[in-house]
């Protein structure tokens, strides 16, 4: 079990997560959902040890958790010039071969990264993780910049490292997409876990979620002139 309890995390004064209590499962996965601002990142971060809590604890399996226990990826990922993509997986997984992950990325390994798209971009950043094989997989905005094809491969991966026994924690905001691929989703708002949504009430969830939002946007629309 990878468990979150009493976490707390800051910005200055503005308290970010607040007071966080959830249990995440392996074999599972889970998503997170939540609008800009939410407090999804922050999670993130602090989970893999880039922003310290103000309280609380983070254990895997009893223990506390470590960085070499977690595969993230970020929202951006950040590469350095003039490096071409196989010279890249060298430095990530030097033993291991990536080609053959590559029969299924197709992406050109001997053309500098900084040249790539913003989705190869983030599919080399990805299949980067897969080589590191860590128990714990956080996917921040996974499908951001990829095309509808990659975005199914992206689903088709994740969904066979759950079937490994991994802890996956992905948010994205695209709802079809996390809907399509998570065992139950936590709903994020205001630094709290208002709700977790098993897979049986995904349907009565969306429905939920795009009424409130027509209901938002109607009435607004109803007093502008256009």
């Amino acid at each position: 079990m990878l468990e979150l309890n009493q976490l707390s995390v800051s910005y200055g004064k503005k308290e970010v997560v607040k007071n966080l209590n959830v249990q995440f499962r392996s074999t599972s996965i889970n998503g997170i959902l939540g609008v800009n601002g939410a407090g999804k990142s922050t999670l993130f971060n602090t989970i893999y040890g880039i922003k310290k809590s103000i309280n609380g604890t983070i254990t895997l399996e009893g223990n506390p958790i470590q960085k070499s226990d977690i595969a993230y990826l970020q929202t951006e990922n950040y590469f350095y010039p003039l490096m071409k993509g196989r010279e890249y997986l060298q430095i990530i997984a030097p033993e291991k071969n990536f080609d053959k992950w590559n029969d299924i990325f197709q992406l050109p390994l001997e053309e500098f990264v900084e040249d790539y798209s913003t989705g190869m971009k983030k599919k080399i950043a990805f299949m980067g993780l897969i080589l590191l094989d860590r128990p714990v997989y956080i996917l921040d905005e996974p499908f951001n910049g990829v095309d509808i094809q990659s975005n199914e491969v992206l689903i088709r991966i994740i969904d066979a490292l759950k079937k490994k026994g991994k802890y996956i924690l992905v948010s994205s905001h695209i709802l079809s997409s996390l809907l399509q691929m998570s065992d139950q989703i936590f709903h994020l708002q205001d630094g709290k876990f208002e709700v977790e949504i098993p897979k049986s009430d995904f349907d009565s969830f969306q429905t939920k979620f795009k009424k409130e939002i027509e209901d938002q946007v109607d009435d607004k629309l109803k007093n502008l002139d256009y």
